[in-house]
């Protein structure tokens, strides 16, 4: 898959934030691959790892100091500071676990090492399918301050994850999980609830087309989504998205979108 490369100039705020978009790694030159993009409104403030696919749905409330890559995120998801989501896996049933064994560009080290030519990255490279996998991170999902989460995971929709939390295997919906590794502690919901939440999709809409809807009591809620719904007065949310390739072309498009 492509990389695309963003040049976002020395300060993109202000055009992003027409966008709807707030996102702390746009300065200077980012690159993302291919089927990256960005739902509005949304604010990513944690450290985007450049190459890799970012994918953040409407609503989510990223905050600063972590680091992420490689990840879907739905929407209306919230992550806390300091939440580092792993990139790359290493192969430690191999010889070595170092990456050079399928990654053998490394810091350039082939150039050190070598003339720098396919012949010594092609002779080192072994395939690793787990080098990179995707993290998953469903709709709605909490995740607290400090977590760190395994590349390759998936978290299921509701889910909660209490903070300084280690998660290295799938979480599912609605279950809140804690602790190093991170373990169920209970269910958000009885399951008839979990069911209906499921069923519904409901971050499918825009939570400020609901007003008067008693977000503190579920069941009603749902009740009355549904019966708006059905009426028509509650449409599902078109949300804005911006690919990679989107944002690529609108930032080199004019002298005042790299100045804004």
């Amino acid at each position: 898959m492509s990389v695309i490369k963003i040049n976002f100039g020395p300060s993109a705020a202000g055009k992003l934030k027409s966008l709807g978009l707030r996102i702390a790694s746009a300065r200077g030159e980012l690159s993302l691959r291919e089927g990256s993009y960005f739902e509005g409104p949304g604010a990513v403030q944690p450290s985007l790892n450049s190459g890799t696919l970012i994918q953040v749905g409407a609503f989510a409330s990223l905050a600063h100091g972590g680091q992420m890559g490689n990840v879907r995120i739905g929407r209306y998801v919230s992550i806390a500071a300091g939440v580092i989501i792993g990139m790359h896996n290493h192969p430690v049933d191999w010889l070595s676990s170092s990456r050079i064994t399928h990654f053998p560009q490394m810091h350039e080290w082939h150039e050190f090492c070598g003339d720098g030519g396919p012949d010594v990255t092609i002779g080192l490279r072994r395939p690793y399918k787990g080098a990179c996998p995707i993290t998953e991170i469903g709709n709605d999902v909490w995740i607290g301050q400090g977590v760190f989460i395994k590349s390759g995971v998936k978290i299921g929709d509701g889910a909660v994850i209490g903070a300084r939390s280690v998660v290295v295997k799938d979480v599912e919906p609605y279950t809140i999980v804690a602790g190093t590794p991170a373990k169920p502690i209970r269910k958000r919901f009885p399951e008839p609830v979990i069911e209906r939440l499921l069923a519904m999709q409901w971050w499918r809409y825009s939570l400020y087309d609901m007003a008067g809807i008693p977000f503190e009591d579920v069941p009603a809620a749902l009740d009355m989504i549904e019966e708006r719904a059905s009426r028509g007065e509650l449409k599902e949310y078109q949300a804005p998205t911006y690919t990679a390739a989107d944002l690529a072309q609108l930032f080199a498009s004019s002298p005042s979108a790299l100045q804004a």
